[in-house]
């Protein structure tokens, strides 16, 4: 398929994630991923929030008008195994994109994406980054009581491919409005850092503790370049995206 139409610059940030960019880093105390429920109800502002042990929990909201969860949980399943569709998401960001697993498109939109692993390159501000993004299913991240017609929860936990270690889990929570829908995403930073070797995952949690060597990895800057590169695709993404779905919508079944 031709996806040329869709290959469009990137779009140009809304006022308010520009105030949201913007903001000062603030300290504060915050739950782990395994308690979204209680994040996403907690009226938690945009931002970025640092813990007393240099963990973060980043946030962002994203009005996708003309956009509904259904969308939302498609687009996470159609973009992932060619780099071509990845780079529409972020055109100067993305660089490549696949899958190694089979998708089963058996499953619905929201069930298909669960359980596969996507390896991506891509920059996060300067940084040139080699990701593993595993998709998990909602209830590993508190949400047990999704209401599946108006609601979506992309969860997922980041592996760094140079080090081989787990450092961030996220969270994209879609609710449908009138308009469209709302996307809350949230990024948990050095929250809970693993090595998938148990030695190595010992020794990890150990020199973690110290912030020296805590904050070489995880800092104000990664931290700071997360959002912004969170902002630009999730708002570039509902420029493009409804217009993408209905036109694949309507050519075929195929996904």
């Amino acid at each position: 398929m031709d996806l040329s139409k869709y290959s469009i610059p990137l779009s140009e940030l809304p006022e308010q994630t520009k105030k949201t960019l913007d903001k000062e880093i603030k300290i504060s105390d915050f739950k782990g991923y395994e308690s979204s429920n209680e994040i996403i109800t907690s009226g938690m502002e945009d931002g970025i929030h640092i813990s007393e042990d240099f963990s973060y929990l980043i946030k962002c909201t994203t009005q996708m008008r003309n956009v509904n969860s259904t969308m939302i949980d498609w687009w996470f399943t159609w973009h992932l195994p060619e780099t071509r569709r990845y780079k529409l998401w972020h055109p100067e960001d993305h660089i490549s994109a696949e899958i190694k697993q089979v998708l089963d498109k058996s499953k619905p939109y929201k069930k298909r994406y669960v359980g596969i692993d996507s390896y991506v390159e891509e920059y996060i501000g300067n940084k040139y980054s080699k990701l593993c993004i595993s998709f998990k299913s909602p209830d590993r991240f508190g949400l047990t009581d999704l209401d599946s017609d108006v609601t979506t929860a992309i969860c997922a936990e980041v592996k760094d491919l140079e080090t081989n270690m787990t450092i961030a889990q996220l969270l994209h929570y879609v609710s449908d409005n009138a308009n469209g829908c709302s996307m809350q995403s949230y990024f948990w930073l050095g929250n809970k850092i693993s090595h998938e070797n148990r030695i190595l995952n010992l020794c990890a949690n150990f020199f973690f503790n110290f912030s020296t060597v805590k904050r070489y990895f995880i800092n104000d800057t990664l931290a700071k370049s997360l959002l912004r590169h969170c902002c630009e695709e999730m708002n570039h993404l509902s420029i493009f995206l409804p217009e993408l779905y209905k036109d694949i919508s309507r050519s075929s079944n195929s996904s």
